[in-house]
């Protein structure tokens, strides 16, 4: 969910470089790609061809490292000019330094002539060999290979590609690649830009003096966040100190601490520092002290009272000269009440504009067909051009014939007032019965909860649902987004929640406990307290924060918010009798509520339960038996009966708890239905449950576990499971003997498990096994069955400090791409690691007892990183040169290590080569070979008392750092060190 999110990353001034050979693309193709992609980003355009000197100009070296991404448009005669050249190899060392996206588009070239510079280029590159040094045509040739070999676009020369199309498309994907926006917008938004140029003549954005207020106010649905991000993306680079974007603050601000969460978030935006904060009113003293008289920018979407304004922004004299503060509503009462500086009115879409972003969503394309041109204009016409219901019904359109077309455009014809509620319901009504399910679960459930893909997927797949494919179909109606965060968090409009939970809201009016889905905290405990839940229900979710604990002072403050929010004034006299004890401590010690079972008797249809930091009071046996999913984070039990469990259960969630003992997972006589048990951070837990009778378990998470010492035999049965979690259980000593019994495991997560010397012998008969974690153990030796994992992507073995030899048969592993050794007590690698071809990160840090690299390295073609930081190695292996996609080799600390061989010049990719503080004394002239080096390190290497002369040519080199050395006398001429 997106509810609170805040930003505040570094920004570049240019969102993409564009570069190009003038006279083959300026007029065509690349000239209206310029136009398409500066509607969305900015674009540094360098029309390469237009006259210049020898050298890249400055300014223009400073916009590609200004710029987040790079689009390259390779023509017939793009090689035929060095000027291209050059600023390709730029490109690509910026793609290797710092991970900069490039996106080359073939334009009529074929990239197998790119790669192999033959063709049209063969000649250009002739004729470049008669006026420039072998080493520049070296570094291009490298250039135009790498680039060559990277995934594009090809526009050929003939009819079988339309340009606008392949210009979308290019923009969806650089959209999609750049990462460069402090607020991501969608991926394909329309009428923005004359919007943007509405607000930048409002405001003077340099203006150092006062404090300006803008607000953005229209109808849900009509774009107001989207133009909010856009507008604060646009200005941010002006407040590169103090700026805050929140989303959903009336949402966000309706629990009980809401606006003191909002208060932190607020204050941690603007400060990346997190805050202390009891109360609102604190919050607003601690807000007052932190910004006294800085300049920031600071944007709350959604604004729906005052008093959130005042919460979070207080006083305009707070905030130094040239602040800028922008809120959005869909209330413009409430811009009066702020007395705004400027007020803008974000209205509906032209009819162009409609119409492009309804044939993007309904056809994937930016113009309808002729034969749907009519109709498309009266459909638009009738969503009211909102953008909101455009989208909508343009996805619930797509794949459809135009019958169907004229169908659903009478439908919406009948909804008389509200359009996008018209439009939102269609698209909800052509839902399947499964998909209309879980759509109301994540509106009314799962976005509250701020739920990972992941789990949702989890919990669906419990309830007997395909949640991968419903989520898709979810997507694909632009009903839900999937975020781009670390956890793929599932995101929904706020529009379109509220319709789902109006849906459950009409389901009873007056009695919550006659309705599906229950979140709203007032109206769980009217229906707890006063005995009114009824089979209605399917869904609950409610979690009282860990240690909550309230004080008279803070009691009233939070009485006065819940009595003004809908739904929880009902639940005012229950909360009080939890929290407002006799004073025999000055703080109570219970930091959960109590609830008894017997309200819950009557739910037997209740199949999904959060109850986080709550004691339930009573027999668990009455819990309903239909559960299929329960989260009891905190839960305060220390033994888990065996009648607690329903005999449906498929998700078991309790992490973070005191639990010492769960006696049994299954009912007897009956086959458990688990999938999910998630246990971790359970510290006193002493042992695992019995699972024998669990044929169907996918997942086991028991992560921090400190006191399991072993994991029972039954483990090993598990056919169905894939997951598989151990992580930081320091006490577990015996793993499973035998795992030929878990055929489906793909992750298997031991690290930190530091009593763990030994691992099962038949560890090779995990066929589907990718990952394989045992970071901080203390094994000895890999089982010599290790070479069946052929399945294998990752083996981590990062301080396994009693790991002297891996097996010959390592090199077996033939999809390993990373191994992680680090910290180890090896002596030798077996030569078989040369057989490792899809090799590409290999880490030997620390590895002290380790002399000698073998040789077979240099068959590792795919190698990307290598760091033997720290190690004993005494050489290198002779031919580095094979090592083509090399990019980082890290060989500083070690101190046997006195000389580098001439190979390492051949070393292509190379970008950065580390060899701080190593005892070596020259060296080699080939190192100015290196075509894309970037840094060099070579401090406190005392024996080095002189560089090659050759190092002053080293044209891509900007960072060399001799500190601590004893070199006498350096280079003349230092090529264009920074």
């Amino acid at each position: 969910m997106e509810a609170g999110v805040i930003s505040k990353p570094h920004r570049l001034k240019y969102d993409v470089f564009l570069s190009f050979r003038g006279e083959d693309t300026r007029d065509n193709f690349a000239g209206h790609l310029y136009k398409a992609l500066d509607k969305e980003v900015r674009v540094f355009l360098d029309d390469v061809g237009m006259e210049r000197g020898h050298e890249i100009d400055p300014s223009l070296v400073a916009a590609m490292e200004d710029s987040a991404a790079a689009v390259v448009v390779l023509s017939p005669n793009y090689a035929n000019s060095h000027w291209c050249l050059d600023e390709l190899a730029k490109l690509c060392d910026l793609r290797s330094w710092l991970d900069r996206p490039m996106l080359p588009i073939f334009y009529k070239v074929d990239p197998s002539h790119v790669r192999k510079q033959n063709h049209h280029f063969e000649k250009h590159f002739e004729e470049h060999a008669k006026r420039f040094s072998d080493k520049e045509i070296r570094r291009w040739r490298a250039a135009m290979k790498l680039v060559g070999n990277l995934a594009g676009y090809v526009y050929r020369d003939d009819d079988s590609v339309d340009e606008d199309e392949m210009i979308r498309l290019v923009v969806k994907k650089v959209l999609a690649e750049v990462s460069n926006t402090p607020e991501k917008v969608g991926e394909y938004t329309i009428g923005l830009e004359s919007r943007i140029d509405d607000l930048m003549n409002l405001f003077d954005i340099e203006s150092t003096s006062g404090v300006q207020v803008l607000g953005l106010y229209g109808m849900g649905g009509i774009g107001k966040t989207t133009l909010a991000k856009r507008f604060y993306n646009k200005i941010v680079e002006n407040f590169e100190e103090h700026r805050v974007f929140i989303s959903n603050v009336r949402e966000s601000s309706s629990g009980l601490n809401g606006l003191v969460d909002l208060q932190k978030k607020f204050i941690t935006g603007l400060f990346s520092s997190p805050p202390q904060i009891e109360d609102v009113n604190s919050g607003r003293d601690r807000i007052r002290a932190r910004v006294h008289e800085k300049k920031i920018l600071a944007v709350l979407d959604d604004v729906d009272n005052v008093d959130q304004f005042d919460a979070l922004v207080g006083e305009r004299s707070w905030y130094g000269e040239g602040s800028v503060i922008i809120i959005t509503t869909r209330d413009e009462e409430i811009l009066s009440k702020l007395s705004v500086d400027q007020r803008y009115e974000v209205q509906c879409l032209t009819e162009e504009q409609a119409l492009k972003l309804f044939s993007y969503h309904s056809l994937g394309k930016e113009k309808p067909t002729e034969s749907l041109m009519e109709l498309s204009k009266e459909i638009v016409e009738v969503t009211g051009r909102l953008p909101l219901a455009v989208e909508v019904f343009g996805s619930h359109l797509y794949d459809k014939k135009e019958k169907e077309w004229q169908v659903q455009l009478e439908k919406l014809k009948n909804f008389q007032r509200d359009k996008l509620h018209g439009v939102l319901a269609l698209s909800f009504e052509s839902l399947d019965d499964e998909e209309k399910i879980v759509f109301l679960d994540v509106a009314c459930l799962f976005v509250k909860m701020e739920i990972s893909k992941e789990e949702v997927v989890d919990v669906l797949k419990g309830c007997g649902f395909d949640g991968e494919a419903t989520l898709g179909v979810l997507r694909q109606k632009s009903l839900i987004k999937i975020l781009a965060d670390r956890d793929s968090t599932i995101w929904m409009h706020d529009q379109i929640k509220d319709m789902g939970r109006q849906m459950v809201l009409k389901e009873s009016l007056e009695d919550p406990g006659m309705r599906s889905r229950l979140s709203d905290r007032g109206e769980i405990m009217t229906v707890l307290n006063y005995m009114k839940g009824t089979s209605s229900i399917r869904g609950m979710v409610f979690d009282f924060k860990k240690k909550f604990v309230m004080e008279p002072r803070e009691f009233e403050i939070a009485s006065r918010n819940l009595q003004n929010n809908t739904g929880m004034s009902s639940a005012f006299s229950y909360i009080k009798n939890i929290f407002v004890r006799s004073p025999e401590e000055e703080r109570p010690r219970r930091s959960e509520i109590t609830i008894p079972i017997e309200p819950f008797v009557p739910m037997s249809k209740l199949i999904l339960l959060q109850i986080n930091n709550v004691e339930l009071e009573g027999n668990l046996n009455l819990l309903p038996s239909e559960l299929k999913w329960i989260q009891w984070k905190g839960c305060p039990l220390e033994t888990l009966p065996p009648e607690f469990l329903a005999k449906q259960l498929a998700v078991l969630d309790l992490s973070e708890c005191g639990i010492r003992r769960v006696q049994s997972l299954h009912s007897k006589g009956v086959d458990g239905k688990l999938k999910v048990v998630n246990l971790r951070g359970c510290h006193s837990l002493e042992a695992i449950p019995d699972l024998s009778n669990h044929k169907s378990i996918e997942k086991l998470i028991l992560e921090r576990c400190m006191l399991l010492v072993k994991v029972p035999r039954s483990v090993g049965d598990l056919k169905t499971l894939l997951h598989l979690d151990f992580s930081d259980c320091s006490k577990l000593t015996e793993f499973l003997v035998d795992v030929s019994g878990l055929k489906s495991l793909e992750k298997l997560f031991l690290s930190g498990c530091s009593n763990l010397s030994v691992l099962p012998e038949n560890i090779g008969a995990m066929p589907c096994l990718k990952e394989l974690l045992l970071d901080g153990t203390a094994i000895k030796n890999l089982p010599e069955s290790i070479d069946g994992l052929k399945k294998l992507v990752k083996l981590s073995l990062n301080g396994c400090r009693s790991l002297q030899k891996l097996p010959s048969c390592v090199g077996k592993l033939t999809s390993l791409e990373e191994l992680y050794l680090d910290g180890t007590a090896l002596q030798k690698l077996p030569s078989s690691i040369g057989d490792l071809t899809n090799l590409q990160k290999l880490h030997l840090m620390h590895c002290t007892s380790l002399s000698k690299i073998p040789e077979t390295i240099n068959l590792l073609k795919s190698l990307k990183e290598v760091s033997i930081y720290g190690s004993a190695v005494e050489e290198l292996p002779l031919n580095l040169s094979s090592l083509s996609c090399l990019i980082d080799f890290s060989a500083g600390g070690c101190r046997s290590l006195k000389q580098v061989p001439s190979s390492v010049g051949g070393l292509n990719s190379l970008f950065q080569l580390q060899l701080d503080s190593t005892p070596i004394e020259t060296l080699p002239e080939e190192i100015s070979h290196l075509p894309v080096i970037q840094k060099l390190e070579l401090r406190n290497c005392k024996s080095l008392k002189s560089l090659p002369a050759s190092i002053g040519g080293m044209d891509t080199l900007k960072i060399l750092h001799l500190e601590g050395s004893n070199i006498a006398e350096l280079p003349e001429d230092f090529g264009k060190l920074e």
